[in-house]
């Protein structure tokens, strides 16, 4: 029997993007280094599905099962998670620099929406339903489907704050601006902030010592 899956709570990815599909994008933060790439296996997919609540608890152990059990299988779906988080990666570094959305990584959204959508239902017969997604237990890829679902609602929201790419030199963290005068450069001031902070007065330095 498989074991159950703890629910979703904290986790190994820091979700700080703002948006699931944000989120998701940002499992690879600092694309220049590859040792930063957080999904390496089908269980870090697992893992970040866990972490953000995508699935039922039953579902994803039986995905985990399956994923143990069809090597060949949980490989492709590994590798088409790393298909769609880099395709929402370029839409929305293009979002984010006011560029032309590259039709190809369009075009790898909208086929994980032909997939995604036929298994999205309303369920509940109170007065507020929700959305909910059916089989999930039987597709691998089925933690991508909401993912891909969030992206098409934040690249057609008219609303949403603006989608914006830290400046970090080797950073490519994307996030919502939600900050005051929508002006918000860093993914942290912590860490990218401060470096960057760290070099300008090192330059000035040796700019006023010459």
């Amino acid at each position: 029997m498989p074991t159950p899956l703890p629910p979703p709570g904290p986790g190994p990815f820091e979700l700080s993007g703002g948006d699931l599909c944000l989120d998701f994008a940002n499992t690879w933060g600092d694309r220049p280094r590859a040792e930063t790439d957080g999904l390496r296996s089908y269980d870090h997919l697992l893992a970040f599905a866990r972490q953000t609540g995508l699935g039922e608890a039953s579902d994803l152990a039986a995905l985990e099962q399956r994923g143990r059990r069809e090597g060949a299988a949980a490989a492709a779906a590994l590798h088409a998670a790393c298909e769609l988080r880099e395709a929402l990666y370029a839409l929305f570094s293009a979002r984010a620099r006011d560029r032309i959305l590259p039709p190809g990584a369009l075009a790898c959204l909208n086929a994980q929406l032909r997939e995604a959508l036929p298994h999205l239902t309303v369920q509940g017969s109170g007065p507020a339903p929700e959305w909910q997604w059916r089989d999930g237990a039987q597709f691998l890829t089925s933690p991508l489907w909401p993912i891909a679902r969030a992206a098409a609602d934040l690249l057609t929201s008219r609303e949403a704050p603006p989608v914006r790419e830290c400046d970090g030199a080797q950073c490519t963290w994307l996030f919502l601006d939600r900050s005051r005068g929508r002006s918000r450069r860093w993914c942290s001031m912590a860490s990218c902030g401060n470096r960057a902070k760290a070099r300008r007065h090192y330059h000035r330095g040796r700019a006023e010592g010459s």
